[in-house]
């Protein structure tokens, strides 16, 4: 009895301290106030459960999913190349766990080597939604060209991107339902007017959403998803691909210009650099 009034003394007498994270081992009991629930721990700090919702255990998260791997400050947490995935994974999504389209809008932009989601127009303060339920991995403002990105680890095994936001309204660690409000759209970082990027990855690696996706009308093609090597590298397998040979005079821009697509994309798909020399005879892939 000692110890509980102890620590509602504490409760209501000591600052909160700021968590970037919160170490679900050193939290050794609740207490309920009337400001909510407050967590308690083992260094005689505290904080209120609504402020920052508990992770999981690494005993709780028998899947590893949000302990393994789980970083904050950086984008990509995996590293994983696509020439590793050799044998095929199935992403499972079972009816309890939904999918919602982020935002609905002019999609003008698709995946590409050098693209890896989707462009959807919008208006600056549209709402933005998570599309599976999940948690928050990634929620800041990113220098490499997305903005305000959000980046949600999902159930069944995949990430989530929300990048050019206009304000973010989630935080790390924080647990969303697929629907919920967790971003204003926006033009933040490297973009060109207010539109929502939006990518799907499997262990950082970039998938096609479009074959996940029917846009159109909202929802998900099926509800089981084979990841394969193909999946990362669709383009690869295109039945229109086109594939010139070089003759005297083409550089990189030149080819670019005559099968409107761009340098980036080229250098992508045939992995050179913009300054790599043709020679006379090779062959290249344009589209």
């Amino acid at each position: 009895m000692k110890l509980l009034k102890l620590w509602l003394l504490l409760i209501f007498t000591i600052p909160l301290l700021s968590l970037a994270q919160r170490n679900t081992d050193a939290i050794i009991d609740t207490v309920e106030t009337p400001k909510g629930t407050a967590i308690l721990y083992k260094n005689f700090t505290w904080e209120y459960l609504q402020d920052e919702p508990v992770m999981m255990s690494q005993e709780d998260d028998s899947t590893g999913l949000f302990t393994a791997q789980w970083i904050n400050d950086q984008i990509f947490a995996y590293r994983l190349k696509p020439d590793s995935i050799h044998d095929t994974v199935v992403i499972l999504v079972s009816s309890e766990r939904v999918f919602t389209l982020p935002v609905y809008g002019k999609l003008f932009r698709g995946f590409t080597y050098s693209h890896k989601g989707l462009d959807i127009k919008l208006n600056k303060g549209d709402t933005i939604r998570a599309a599976f339920d999940g948690v928050v991995r990634y929620a800041k403002y990113n220098r490499g060209g997305f903005g305000n990105l959000i980046i949600i680890r999902h159930y069944n095994g995949l990430e989530t991107y929300y990048g050019h936001l206009s304000k973010i309204n989630v935080k790390v660690n924080e647990v969303v339902k697929s629907g919920d409000h967790i971003a204003l759209g926006g033009s933040t970082g490297r973009s060109r007017g207010p539109h929502l990027h939006f990518e799907i990855r499997y262990k950082d690696l970039p998938l096609d959403p479009m074959r996940m996706i029917d846009f159109d009308n909202r929802r998900l093609i099926a509800n089981t998803f084979p990841v394969t090597r193909r999946v990362f590298y669709p383009n690869d397998y295109a039945a229109n691909a086109q594939v010139v040979r070089i003759k005297s005079g083409d550089t990189i821009g030149k080819l670019a210009r005559k099968y409107h697509t761009s340098v980036k994309e080229i250098c992508a798909m045939n992995k050179i650099k913009p300054t790599t020399t043709l020679k006379i005879g090779r062959s290249i892939r344009v589209r």
